[in-house]
């Protein structure tokens, strides 16, 4: 006998009106949305992780999901935004703003938006995920490269490696999915790779319907959909079985992929964080030039200040203004500090580009000739709709990129080598107008060196001033140039000088070379490309390579059944409405159950798809509650009332959650553990291929409350219970009051046997290894 064990946790008012409430299947974890569109996870005692604040104002949360691992958790936004958020910090792993709800036909906004989200998993480990296979293993070949250093204004290097693990760790493939208010489903591999968009309308070959997804949910195999949906043309409630063998037949292809693509993503933000680094250490020497030089800059007329340098060089005699700057503001001591400050900043811009964006580069380059030869094999990649001239694209732009890097590098190079010319040219002119004694191996210049500052001396000033706002207003910019044209977003303007590289020529002299061959290329067209400019357009090819907005993955999916379940003509069905469905792997069955709140003394709506074979039976029925439930009345005529029915979700692949009202205490209400082998025992055989609606006035409705328990109804005294969310996998179960401000969490199974189960990854799985007639706890 499976008796309803509840104990109550606790019991807290909040503070703001709550909405939406998901639990993890991973981790005593409670996720809740409110009223302002904020996010919060509390744990099973209430404790508060953390508070996410909404992405824009009047943006409200519409529907969230857990990572079947429980580290991450999905949320979909009323304005077409899925956030995925990290569960430890709450910082946003991955953002798709998905602008397919945004239709010109409706001016009705609240359509619009996401309607649904769902994580599913496929159960059974991957064999690419779990075998040892040594020509997957990129370490043998790539250095890795090193932990960001914490220079820069987000450092959190353990982030990004760790975000790297994750993509890694899941052996079995994970998908999310989103619905939204126009039809649409989108869905992500692992959350991160895009799979793809399909449309209702067009999967149900009925270009005209108007659809808002309501639920979805996968099987345990990935190769069926069951999609429960509102057709808002005619207010009528259907479900839809869908054929998606596509994902469970490659599912192997769909793992690789999605793998490659994570570390690829990876190597992007990496890529980004590392020329964030080299930028602040480049604006640190300009700030020092301006700090040290804007002050006699200032003292002398535009143009003046390398006029007068170069003057110095010639002839050896400063004048006034210079040596008075030399003397007293600059001094030798304040010299040699502010040489060696740009000499450091200029020595970690080239570790950066040495230890990070060169191997940072190679490894894109590697991944990259990876997925080339994955196009190469079309029968069983071609499906994913990967070109081989979009990567050979990306290719090219990270070859590109590493040539840019190099040239970077010799540029860095001859600047220094000016640098330390320039200062310690500097140094003796200081010494010798103090008439101090200089070390005679200083004071040694030679000609090559003369020739070093006097280059540099020429692009000392910044010639191009911005309309005619006067100098003394305006902070003089040093121009030097030379390293600072590539971290800006536009051309060089000082173009490297490479008429005698031998590769070049040689190019130039065979053309037929560059024409026919995917794997040497001309850095031609690239010449004047920044290093920034270089790095958006391999960001852009990379991007191209895993675009799917052009896909069309929906002609892979067909409907097989398409039923209609319900017909209300209240305009506000969609918001009544209380959807949930499992797929219960050990039977091979999709169960259905919906309440419309308006109507909630009507009972609820049971649908159970078997699937074990091709004809697919299908049971439906409609339950409702007499007040038989918590009394022995013995008066018939009471029991025809109805109780209300509140809300309901599966808890597990053997009971449904049921709220209902109490027949006789307004201000308390029933919680139901309602098992589902009586709902699908005592449920009516229906043709799936009738095209009439399922659950109207004829279908067969039952008292179900006779043959119920009393072990599986729990009384809540002084709640008036108006939502509910409950997980098998963590026995947990938690209800919301009508004033949406009060919360009673319990702990579910209490007397039965605590033991957990590690392996437990979703909710249907959880009671797989029990035969289905042995109705005691878990």
């Amino acid at each position: 006998m499976y008796h309803c064990g509840m104990r109550q946790m606790e019991e807290r008012h909040v503070a703001n009106q709550v909405e939406h409430m998901v639990w993890s299947n991973r981790l005593d974890l409670l996720a809740i949305s409110n009223f302002k569109g904020e996010v919060q996870v509390h744990r099973l005692h209430w404790q508060k992780v953390w508070n996410l604040p909404p992405p824009k104002e009047n943006v409200t949360v519409r529907a969230m999901a857990w990572r079947p691992d429980g580290k991450a958790l999905a949320i979909g936004y009323s304005s077409g935004s899925v956030y995925i958020v990290d569960i430890e910090d709450k910082e946003v792993l991955d953002k798709y703003d998905l602008e397919l709800e945004k239709s010109e036909e409706f001016d009705d906004t609240k359509h619009y938006g996401i309607t649904c989200v769902t994580w599913a998993v496929r159960e059974g480990n991957l064999e690419s995920a779990t075998e040892y296979n040594i020509y997957d293993d990129p370490s043998i070949f790539l250095q890795k490269p090193p932990s960001l250093s914490s220079g820069f204004k987000n450092p959190s290097p353990e982030d990004n490696v760790k975000d790297l693990k994750e993509i890694q760790e899941p052996t079995q493939l994970n998908m999310l999915i989103v619905g939204y208010g126009t039809g649409y489903i989108y869905m992500s591999i692992f959350g991160r790779y895009p799979y793809g968009t399909i449309h209702l309308a067009q999967v149900a070959k009925d270009e005209c319907g108007e659809y808002k997804v309501l639920d979805i949910c996968l099987s345990n195999d990935f190769s069926l959909m069951q999609v429960c949906y509102l057709d808002r043309s005619t207010n009528n409630v259907f479900v839809s079985l869908i054929n998606t063998s596509v994902l469970s037949a490659y599912a192997e292809e769909m793992f690789v992929v999605a793998n490659r693509h994570g570390q690829v993503v990876h190597l992007v933000s990496y890529l980004d964080q590392t020329m964030t680094s080299i930028t602040e250490a480049w604006e640190h020497i300009l700030l020092e030039m301006d700090t040290k030089m804007a002050y006699y800059a200032a003292s002398v007329p535009e143009g003046g200040v390398s006029a007068d340098l170069l003057e110095l060089l010639m002839l050896g005699v400063p004048s006034d203004e210079l040596e008075l700057f030399l003397l007293q503001e600059l001094t030798a001591k304040g010299l040699k500090k502010f040489g060696s400050s740009v000499e450091l900043s200029y020595s970690t811009i080239q570790k950066l580009v040495l230890k990070q964006l060169n191997i940072v580069g190679q490894s894109l380059t590697y991944y990259l000739a990876e997925l080339r030869g994955l196009t190469r094999v079309p029968d069983r990649y071609k499906i994913l709709g990967l070109e081989e001239t979009t990567v050979t694209e990306a290719i090219r732009a990270c070859c590109a990129f590493l040539n840019k890097c190099l040239e970077l590098q010799q540029v860095i190079d001859s600047s220094m080598r000016n640098y330390k010319a320039f200062f310690r040219w500097l140094f003796v002119v200081i010494v010798r107008l103090l008439d101090e004694q200089t070390p005679s191996e200083i004071v040694k210049i030679t000609q090559q060196d003369l020739t070093h500052i006097a280059e540099f001396l020429y692009n000392f000033d910044n010639v191009q001033t911005e309309g005619t706002e006067s100098t003394s207003e305006k902070p003089v910019k040093f121009n030097l140039e030379r390293l600072g044209q590539y971290l800006q977003d536009q051309d060089l303007t000082i173009l490297p000088d490479d008429e005698d590289n031998p590769w070049h020529k040689f190019l130039k002299e065979n053309p037929c070379l560059v024409k026919d061959s995917d794997t040497i290329f001309s850095m031609a067209e690239f010449r004047s490309f920044s290093l920034v400019q270089q790095q958006k357009f391999l960001k852009n090819a990379i991007n191209k390579v895993f675009d799917v907005t052009e896909k069309d993955v929906g002609k892979y999916f067909s409907i097989l059944f398409n039923i209609r379940c319900y017909e209300n003509k209240s305009d506000d069905l969609q918001n009544n409405l209380r959807v949930s469905q499992i797929f219960d792997a050990t039977q091979r069955r999709f169960m259905l159950s919906f309440v419309n709140t308006t109507a909630g003394h009507d009972g609820l709506c049971f649908l159970s798809v078997d699937i074990k074979e091709k004809a697919c039976n299908s049971t439906a029925t409609k339950y409702y509650f007499s007040p038989c439930l918590v009394q022995d009345t013995g008066n018939d005529l009471l029991n025809e009332e109805h109780i209300a029915v509140l809300d309901l979700q599966f808890y597990s692949s053997e009971y449904l959650s049921v709220l209902t009202s109490h027949p006789n205490n307004s201000d308390s209400s029933i919680f139901i553990q309602l098992p589902l082998k009586i709902a699908v025992d005592n449920s009516a055989q229906f043709n799936i291929k009738s095209k009439s609606c399922v659950f109207t006035d004829k279908i067969s409705r039952r008292d179900i409350s006779p043959l119920l328990d009393q072990g599986v109804t729990k009384i809540l005294d002084k709640m008036d219970g108006y939502r509910i969310a409950v997980s098998g996998g963590r026995k947990v179960a938690v209800v919301l009051a009508k004033s949406y401000r009060k919360v009673r969490v319990f702990e579910m199974e209490v007397d039965g046997d605590d033991e957990e189960d590690d392996t437990l990854d979703v909710t249907p799985q959880s009671q797989a290894n029990k035969s289905d007639d042995q109705v005691t706890p878990a």
